[in-house]
């Protein structure tokens, strides 16, 4: 009887925990720097959202209109290979068009896999999403020129080549839902690549990491967080969804508030 009264506040205890790890997102705040920049660079980036519907939106968009980016992206996987209700999704991305106009996005493979995938994208468009499918576009963020590019997620490297084609020497953000294709066919114009697709492994464990992240089988490199590759950063967000089982482990969902510091207010470059 005692053991069967233990398993179940286990049982409890876990739900509550993983509750909490699946519903209440944090805000990782990455800084990095570039000498590409005058000034500083904020972007706001939201992935793997997967139509969570236990994430409460109007925080996220506070979080988004506190933070007041000069872009917004989304990498992908915004609805699950089995969301239904693709309005819930478009409803909150509308939302956040209505804060920032600077919105990109990146195709996922859940909304390949979506039997109303083509017309999620194409209501996307409606909206005014910017959408980067192996092709590249610039902006001016106060006295500095961006340049965005864009993958799909199946891409090869001519779909990448293509993608980058026509990018000078300004800062260049690379965005690739997953960050196994750029990693492979890198070519250092790129200064910032923003990924997701991972979850982080959505099951992590102390000093280990992830279990498990797709495309990169058990105990993988390119997880979470930054990397560096020669003169790029590869940053990887860990998404604001679930895919498969709605379990967390050590890895809560997220958004990322992400500044790049220009020369302006970082001394030493």
């Amino acid at each position: 009887m005692k053991i069967i009264l233990f398993v179940v506040i286990l049982i409890i205890i876990f739900s509550i925990y993983n509750y909490i790890q699946i519903s209440r997102f944090y805000v990782n705040k990455p800084v990095f720097y570039s000498s590409k920049l005058n000034e500083d660079l904020r972007i706001t980036q939201i992935t793997d959202f997967h139509g969570n519907t236990l994430v409460d939106r109007n925080r996220v968009l506070n979080e988004i209109n506190e933070f007041n980016p000069h872009i917004v992206v989304l990498t992908g996987d915004m609805i699950d290979h089995k969301t239904e209700d693709i309005d819930y999704v478009l409803d909150f991305i509308n939302r956040i068009y209505e804060l920032n106009s600077n919105v990109f996005f990146v195709i996922g493979n859940h909304e390949l896999r979506n039997i109303r995938g083509d017309e999620f994208i194409s209501k996307l468009k409606d909206i005014g999403i910017t959408i980067l499918d192996n092709e590249n576009t610039a902006l001016n963020v106060n006295e500095d020129a961006i340049s965005i590019a864009g993958l799909s997620f199946f891409a090869t490297e001519d779909d990448y080549l293509a993608a980058i084609n026509g990018v000078d020497g300004n800062f260049t953000i690379l965005l690739s839902h997953s960050p196994n294709r750029p990693i492979s066919y890198l070519s250092g114009v790129e200064d910032l690549i923003l990924s997701g697709h991972t979850h982080g492994g959505q099951v992590r464990l102390p000093i280990i990491g992830s279990i498990v992240a797709p495309g990169q089988g058990f105990f993988p490199e390119y997880d979470k967080g930054t990397f560096e590759l020669s003169n790029t950063i590869i940053y990887i967000d860990s998404g604001l969804g679930n895919s498969v089982f709605p379990i967390r482990l050590f890895n809560r969902v997220q958004i990322s508030n992400i500044t790049i510091k220009g020369k302006s207010t970082h001394v030493g470059f």
